[in-house]
């Protein structure tokens, strides 16, 4: 397969209540891009098989568990195959929820160099500071996001997430943004920073 110069992919990473969800949501309405929301594809490709191990891990999703990693990441590059088949319809692809552990990271990146130019993978980490999550967690009305609830998600994105993070910083460039600041700002800077 030949490497694709005008297809683009963005990962963005940041800890739970640093307000990925929203940036991503307006990245991929402002580019065009597929907005690859992991769960989401995991869930479609549990309701099209009925394979043995995609109905072990729909008992996993069913107990409130995330998907096994390596089934994840290979209905990860099954569906990214697809999409970058298509690219006449799509430009690119911003990932939702994806790396979010070191075996996702490893295997994703690599994955994806072998696939497209380096340059035009984008890795965004909007970082955020506890205090400031625990704040915006707090305003949140729904029961998902109770404190206890949060604490978890932190520890997981400490445990899990972090360590895939810190992997795609030796490998490629960052860009680092303050997630403390407003949407509207955050959104200002990603923007700036991607096209520079």
């Amino acid at each position: 397969m030949n490497k694709q110069e005008n297809f683009s992919v963005f990962m963005v990473l940041g800890p739970p209540g640093s307000g990925k969800g929203t940036q991503i949501k307006l990245l991929a309405d402002k580019l065009g891009f597929f907005h690859f929301i992991s769960s989401k594809i995991g869930r479609e490709y549990i309701k099209t098989h009925n394979d043995s191990e995609t109905l072990k891990q729909k008992e996993r999703y069913d107990t409130g568990l995330l998907f096994d990693a390596k089934w994840m990441f290979k209905v990860i590059k099954e569906k990214t195959e697809e999409i970058f088949n298509d690219k006449d319809n799509c430009k690119g692809i911003i990932y939702d929820g994806s790396p979010r552990t070191l075996y996702e990271a490893e295997n994703l990146y690599d994955f994806l160099v072998k696939l497209i130019d380096k340059e035009n993978i984008k890795i965004i980490e909007i970082d955020a500071k506890e205090k400031e999550l625990r704040k915006r967690i707090k305003k949140r009305k729904r029961d998902l996001d109770k404190e206890e609830i949060f604490n978890v998600r932190i520890r997981v994105y400490k445990e899990e997430t972090l360590p895939g993070l810190e992997f795609l910083k030796k490998k490629h460039k960052i860009i680092v943004i303050n997630g403390d600041q407003s949407i509207e700002k955050v959104h200002k800077d990603i923007v700036e920073k991607l096209n520079t």
